[in-house]
């Protein structure tokens, strides 16, 4: 199993919740929309080439639109393997998280 970061999960979890298939614009607008968070199209993009030569993600030129000027733009698919990776990233998490919600909220000054 490969060791995903931060960043790696959530472009993972973006392309899944985008039905395993998406162009990295709608990435990034999946991202900022879930978390908030401003992401690069550099930054995207670099995690992106990253996940592919993994063999997480993998990407191809798709047909050119007349809403893009007739350009074309480059679509990721969330691969299987990149699917278990996640699954099993996101199980152990849930795994040792269970429960934590009141204890973290005491130790926050929160709750009581």
């Amino acid at each position: 199993m490969a060791t995903l970061g931060d960043f790696e999960q959530v472009i993972l979890f973006a392309l899944a919740r985008l039905e395993g298939e998406a162009h990295g614009a709608a990435v990034s607008q999946e991202i900022e929309t879930r978390t908030g968070r401003h992401v690069s199209p550099g930054g995207l993009y670099t995690v992106l080439d990253r996940l592919e030569a993994k063999g997480l993600v993998t990407s191809w030129i798709g047909e050119s639109t007349p809403e893009r000027g007739g350009r074309r733009r480059r679509v990721y698919r969330l691969e299987p393997a990149g699917a278990r990776e996640l699954r099993e990233w996101y199980r152990g998490i849930k795994d040792i998280a269970v429960g934590t919600g009141p204890l973290l909220d005491a130790l926050a000054g929160e709750g009581r």
